[in-house]
């Protein structure tokens, strides 16, 4: 579906740093202050109609609408998906720091720049060292470089164990879902859309998919073992000057039936995660087989 390049980045802080209780805003702002430092040559306060942008690895990243084809479902869309995802994988305050960085599509081609900024990072004005940079593996072959691969999944099995890693928000009649209203048709076409415009974004031709018998099969699906809790958590925001909740659901779930038409999308899902807030690492999951 999408070529992908996921990688795992290991800092440890110059100085002890203190951390939210999930970081994942504080590191995506970081990065993007590194990238834009890096790779702005214009010096221009705003990157609203600057020239330069579409050679920009900030501007591919971060500016999303500046590159867009926006073919497809993306085109009626005013909000886009970025094509990264920042994960944080050390939550603590022990070292070293680990950070996951997916970059979606055309974005990989990008990612010696990505690279340079994350060598001059900085959390809460403390400097990070920058100790190793890998590639993550996508596919099953085992192999790993710094090149996108569409992620291939192993054959279906008969039942899934999902685990929420990071919080997942999920809006349904303009409310987020508490653990009660949980459903996973909700999920599936959140994720389905969110796939779809990260295809849209770079190609021609929109993602083709029957939507309604996804939607249809995603309903099917047996939802059972369900554990889930809500993670209560805010971020400030410097740009609208106040605290923003980002609280959602964290847990584990188990699916099973005939799971064989979702199971690519649930499969790439892992790495572009699911919800809002999804580009800093919100709605993580991962999925293992049960007998």
């Amino acid at each position: 579906m999408i070529p992908l390049l996921p990688m795992r980045l290991m800092f440890a802080p110059a100085a002890p740093l203190r951390r939210p209780p999930y970081p994942g805003a504080l590191w995506r702002g970081a990065l993007g202050k590194a990238l834009r430092e890096l790779a702005c040559i214009t010096g221009a306060p705003e990157c609203t109609g600057c020239p330069a942008i579409r050679g920009c690895g900030y501007g591919r990243l971060f500016e999303t609408r500046a590159h867009a084809r926006a073919g497809g479902l993306a085109g009626h869309y005013a909000e886009l998906p970025h094509p990264y995802v920042v994960s944080p994988r050390t939550e603590a305050g022990d070292e070293p720091m680990a950070l996951e960085l997916t970059l979606i599509g055309a974005a990989a081609r990008r990612h010696r720049e990505v690279l340079d900024a994350a060598a001059k990072l900085r959390l809460n004005g403390t400097p990070l060292v920058l100790r190793e940079t890998r590639p993550l593996v996508v596919n099953t072959a085992g192999k790993s470089s710094f090149a996108a691969e569409i992620p291939q999944p192993p054959p279906v099995p008969p039942r899934v164990r999902m685990v929420l890693e990071h919080p997942l928000r999920l809006r349904r009649e303009n409310r987020y879902l508490s653990p009660e209203e949980f459903d996973f048709t909700t999920l599936f076409t959140t994720l389905t859309r969110r796939v779809s415009m990260l295809h849209d974004l770079e190609s021609t031709a929109p993602l083709s998919a029957d939507y309604r018998g996804l939607a249809a099969a995603a309903r099917a699906v047996r939802v059972t073992d369900v554990h889930l809790k809500w993670f209560d958590w805010a971020r400030y925001s410097a740009r609208q000057r106040r605290r923003i909740p980002m609280g959602g659901l964290v847990g584990e779930l188990t699916l099973s039936g005939a799971l064989g038409p979702l199971w690519p999308w649930l499969w790439l899902g892992q790495w572009l995660h699911v919800g809002k807030g999804a580009v800093m690492g919100l709605g993580r999951y991962r999925l293992e087989a049960r007998p």
